[in-house]
């Protein structure tokens, strides 16, 4: 439940700043990225 949430509240936190009018396009290999994989992969493991 508690991952649902985070979830939530990430792609909420993603559609607020596009609508600011950030339009900061991420790649793949980018180190932010990773560090959002590699944190969401250890929620899954809760």
């Amino acid at each position: 439940m508690r991952l649902l949430l985070a979830f939530i509240d990430w792609i909420r936190g993603r559609r607020q700043r596009r609508l600011e009018g950030e339009t900061t396009q991420y790649s793949a290999d980018d180190p932010w990225v990773l560090q959002q994989i590699e944190k969401f992969e250890r929620e899954l493991k809760r």
